[in-house]
């Protein structure tokens, strides 16, 4: 008689699908960090400490688990992978893929001004440092349309999600300088 099942035990929370639904946890627990640090009145060195971590953590993981964004029989792409700029079409998913890209690529530049010897490589990235903030933006209204899209909800409602982070995001920051 055979079985075709194993008696060994092994743990099934280290899926590759577990991993991405924590890594959406971790896009949430950012989203929603604001609002809780609006509301607990944090300290904005702590907000910020807090969401650098999940920044981090969210950003090293998608790299793990989805990779950087590619164009079809190419691997490297050195105005793409190192500046940023989409000189072709890109799939959906590699528009997404780019869009967090980018983000990593200015926070890169951002990190290396603060480290003295190596500045000068901040005047390579300095397209993703500049396009910064339009990263940011960009890649969080295409992550909750997404998500939307998912839990069929219409995405319109991104834009309306995205501005009340926004909100509350700059009124933390507000409230804590005076």
């Amino acid at each position: 008689m055979n079985s075709t099942t194993s008696s060994s035990t092994h743990s099934t929370w280290l899926t590759r699908a577990n991993w991405v639904r924590f890594n959406r946890i971790l896009a949430w627990a950012m989203l929603v960090t604001p609002v809780a640090q609006f509301f607990i009145r944090a300290e904005l060195g702590l907000a910020l400490l807090v969401d650098f971590g999940l920044l981090l953590a969210h950003g090293i993981l998608s790299l793990i688990l989805f990779g950087m964004p590619k164009v079809k029989k190419q691997k490297f792409t050195f105005s793409m992978h190192v500046m940023g700029f989409r000189q072709y079409p890109l799939s959906p998913r590699h528009n997404f893929l780019m869009t967090g890209y980018r983000l990593a690529l200015g926070l890169l530049a951002l990190f290396l001004l603060f480290i003295p010897d190596v500045r000068w490589l901040a005047l390579l990235l300095f397209y993703p440092l500049l396009r910064l903030p339009f990263s940011f933006a960009q890649h969080l209204k295409e992550a909750v349309s997404y998500a939307l899209q998912r839990w069929g909800i219409n995405s319109l409602y991104a834009g309306l999600i995205v501005g009340i982070y926004y909100f509350f995001f700059f009124s933390s920051l507000l409230r804590t300088r005076h």
